[in-house]
């Protein structure tokens, strides 16, 4: 094992250990990163910090953890997970995007998977992700990146997926782009790239129209971890002999690139794991004498930051592997935990016979206890359970999923019809307002369905009552199938889709602006993921939806 680094920077003068002795004042808020064992990549897991006391720390996550980014109000952690035991970081291929709240998970909270292909995470507001998937093409040793972009809901439930980027198609001279970072307003973004001494280090390329803008910052023959700062104005990177480098957006009038921010500390420093915090009042790397950045003894130290100038370092972390660093400031305190949220409460059958049975399901998210009707549920069953009941009556059940750290409670509901004898289900209602869009617009499904034991649409299962917001880019049937003992009936609704008319903007030199194919869901995949949305939210079916 290497000799630590502490141990060899002794003789490297009393100014400059006295420099770094001198203690700045630390801000409040969260500092995050990635801890594990020396060594040992499967140790590695996200940590948090409370500043500015250096207390309260507690691991986030279960382990095999990389690449943690702290979302922008500061409630949720993004990273990156081993899909492989002990993978290596440079296998990008065998990691998948996670999101864990900023407390950790436990009391209700959990790991929630966003993708099973990712990582490299970066946020473009509260419920905006993005991130890096490998682009491998069997038989081309060239290392592309498809670059992704996620919507999320308050619970972290997946919305929307895109695909906004394919650097293969893009900017294929390259031999290797990876490592895409994209910068909060979604105009540009960097990435790690390789091919000419022109082009090794961090690149900058604009969004639209898609171009290659040239090299923000070298990073020398060993260089990674890009970033743009959270302004959105500048963007730098970690090159390993030489310190951390930056350079400005690359529309900038007069701006700059390939600037030194942190330089090495001595001749045989190596520097990697740079950071920015929320409020660009400070700046962490990773230092270390040990080659192996992903496993290797790597302590992290703090500087302020005025413009793009770092002043003294603190040591923050040290001892042990130590990546992957981020800190949020917030004011006037820490984010409020997620939620609890009734995920799923659906009985098997929505009418029964008197006399009969059915079985009522459920799943929560973020609750560490529940009522069912008042009544606390086993502890066993909070997270997911079930329920066999035989009313007498007509009944409405209730659910409420609560958690100790936060204040409010949620509760969902379901009603299940009893008649004396069997009916016919009957469809009372399928509606769409309006029944024309234009693409990027959206309409309201409406249905309301009587006696019936299932039903779902289009392939969805639904209540039998219920909103639902649709924006698909091209008509769309959408039918509902209620079922009953007496056998299953249908009925189909038709949303037209028009095409966007094109216009000529004289005033941006005859640019055509419009799209008559949009990028977006599309058919029967944005009904699935509006779908499994819903399942997650069942409430939002059983009353309106706001639009």
């Amino acid at each position: 094992m290497k000799t630590p680094r502490i141990t060899k920077w002794l003789g490297l003068g009393l100014g400059l250990l006295a420099t770094r002795a001198q203690a700045m004042d630390l801000p409040a808020g969260y500092l995050v990163w990635i801890k594990g064992e020396l060594n040992q990549m499967s140790s590695r897991k996200v940590y948090r910090m409370t500043l500015p006391g250096k207390t309260d720390i507690q691991a986030l996550t279960s382990g095999e953890d990389v690449e943690a980014n702290i979302s922008p109000d500061g409630k949720w952690v993004a990273y990156a997970k081993a899909k492989v035991s002990n993978s290596d970081y440079h296998l990008f291929n065998r990691w998948k995007i996670y999101l864990v709240s900023i407390h950790g998970a436990g009391e209700g909270r959990e790991e929630i998977k966003i993708d099973d292909n990712g990582y490299w995470p970066s946020w473009g507001g509260p419920n905006v992700l993005y991130y890096s998937q490998v682009d491998y093409r069997e038989g081309d040793e060239k290392q592309h990146t498809f670059l992704m972009k996620v919507t999320l809901d308050e619970y972290g439930t997946v919305l929307t997926r895109n695909k906004l980027v394919s650097t293969r198609e893009l900017f294929p001279s390259f031999s290797e782009i990876n490592e895409c970072f994209m910068a909060p307003d979604e105009s540009w973004y960097v990435c790690r790239t390789r091919g000419s001494l022109t082009i090794n280090g961090v690149s900058a390329f604009a969004v639209d129209p898609p171009q290659w803008k040239g090299l923000l910052a070298k990073a020398g023959s060993v260089g990674c971890m890009p970033h743009v700062a959270p302004s959105g104005e500048w963007g730098y990177i970690a090159g390993r002999e030489m310190g951390i480098r930056w350079g400005d957006r690359p529309d900038k009038p007069g701006g700059l690139s390939d600037q030194e921010l942190i330089a090495p500390f001595s001749a045989d420093d190596l520097v990697y794991h740079p950071a920015v915090s929320n409020d660009e009042h400070y700046v962490m790397a990773a230092h270390s004498t040990d080659s192996e950045h992903n496993a290797g003894a790597y302590d992290v130290y703090l500087h302020a930051l005025e413009g793009q100038k770092a002043g003294p370092a603190e040591a923050l972390l040290t001892g042990g592997f130590n990546g992957w660093p981020q800190l949020w400031i917030g004011q006037p305190g820490p984010p409020p935990p997620p939620r609890p949220h009734v995920d799923q409460f659906y009985p098997e059958s929505y009418t029964l016979v008197r006399g009969e049975k059915t079985v009522l399901h459920w799943k929560t998210s973020f609750a560490d206890s529940l009522l069912f009707d008042g009544a606390p549920v086993v502890p066993d069953q909070v997270k997911e359970g079930t329920l066999t009941i035989q009313p007498s009556e007509t009944t409405t059940y209730q659910l409420e999923a609560q958690n100790t750290q936060a204040a409010e409670p949620h509760e969902s509901t379901v009603t299940v019809t009893v008649t004396a004898t069997p009916q016919p289900v009957v469809i009372e209602m399928l509606s769409v307002t309006p029944e024309t869009i234009e693409a990027g617009q959206n309409a309201t499904l409406s249905w309301r369905i009587k006696y019936p034991t299932t039903l779902d649409l289009n392939g969805m299962a639904v209540a039998p009552e219920g909103n639902l917001l649709v924006e698909p880019t091209k008509t769309m049937d959408y039918t509902i199938t209620a079922r009953s003992d007496s056998g299953a009936v249908t009925r189909t609704v038709t949303l037209k889709v028009a095409e966007v008319r094109s216009m000529l903007l004289p005033d941006r030199g005859g640019c055509t602006c419009g799209d008559a194919s949009p990028e977006g869901f599309i058919g029967a995949w944005s009904l699935w993921l509006l779908g499994w949305a819903l399942l997650r939210r069942p409430g939002l079916l059983s009353r309106a939806v706001p639009v």
